[in-house]
């Protein structure tokens, strides 16, 4: 009985030393994406490709305006901005980007965004594709956008911001 019970102590305290190290499970989260928006021409945004984050209504909206279409679209709903953290990448180029979302997760305190992504060439004109979606509040201390299973940036985030 107490060489069982020396045994089970000793696995268990293994198994909290390894989960110690490796800093925490990530864990998968919910999340709602918004594609009905586009970048504006005035949003100050240069480069191939912006990472933002978003904690109020103002912010998100120098930035991002409606882009109304035939068939179901998707805005922030009021008041998005009490209870969710909007995260966004937008790509710059001769080419129209879709994104396939794959999931959202969190680990030891960043926010991991998972996508896969198409390019297709358009020619001469350019165009500006975005990537929005929304997460529940947390205190996260960085945003990482993983593309194509690769980390395409990271962008340090505090609540305060």
């Amino acid at each position: 009985m107490k060489r069982s019970l020396i045994l089970t102590m000793i696995t268990l305290l293994f198994v909290v030393h390894v989960f110690a190290q490796k800093g925490g499970a990530e864990r998968e989260l919910d999340f709602q994406r918004y594609d009905s928006y586009f970048e504006g021409n005035n949003s100050g945004l240069k480069g191939k490709t912006s990472y933002l984050v978003f904690n109020s209504q103002a912010k998100f909206d120098k930035i991002f305006h409606p882009a109304a279409t035939m068939g179901k679209n998707s805005f922030l709903p009021e008041r998005a901005f009490q209870t969710k953290l909007v995260v966004a990448t937008v790509t710059r180029g001769s080419f129209i980007r879709k994104y396939d979302l794959t999931k959202v997760t969190s680990k030891n305190g960043k926010l991991y965004v998972w996508y896969t992504i198409k390019d297709r060439e358009e020619g001469s004109a350019s165009f500006n594709s975005p990537l929005i979606l929304a997460v529940d509040k947390k205190k996260y201390s960085q945003i990482v956008f993983m593309e194509d299973g690769k980390r395409a940036g990271a962008i340090p985030f505090s609540k305060s911001k």
